[in-house]
């Protein structure tokens, strides 16, 4: 777990760079994108899911968008930028899902009820795959 902890925070430092050097997606189109992940059938909260943009332009570089899942396992996507806005970027996105590791008890208490649920490989290693459409979706369910 804190190999794929590290190489998570390491890959959004690679594509979060270009932010805090001032280059970047700033501006650029994002849509509304919420949805819901369930594990074994059931909701899961205090899952990070993170939109990782795979877009060749540089205008996009860079920009990725995160949410957390809340007890129903709903989550609502914000882009990671200098001011967070609401939503991911248009176009096509890798999805990592992994547990919040920094959720306690003492500052969620939905944390405190959670049982630490394994996650399959295909939700940590960027295989899962989504296009954000120009008019945004409500329906980003992802099945683990």
């Amino acid at each position: 777990m804190l190999i794929h902890r590290s190489l998570f925070f390491a890959l959004l430092l690679a594509i979060g760079s270009p932010a805090l050097v001032g280059c970047g997606a700033r501006g650029a189109a994002t849509a509304p994108v919420s949805g819901t992940v369930t594990v074994r059938g059931k909701p899961q909260a205090n899952l990070v899911v993170s939109f990782l943009p795979q877009s060749s332009t540089t205008e996009a570089s860079g920009k990725a968008s995160m949410g957390v899942t809340d007890a129903a396992g709903k989550f609502t996507l914000q882009t990671i930028d200098v001011e967070p806005r609401e939503g991911a970027l248009i176009g096509k996105h890798k999805v990592v899902i992994r547990v919040r590791a920094e959720a306690r008890a003492e500052d969620d208490p939905v944390a405190a009820s959670t049982p630490n649920i394994p996650l399959p490989s295909k939700a940590i290693d960027g295989s899962i795959e989504f296009e954000v459409p120009e008019t945004g979706t409500t329906a980003a369910d992802f099945q683990l």
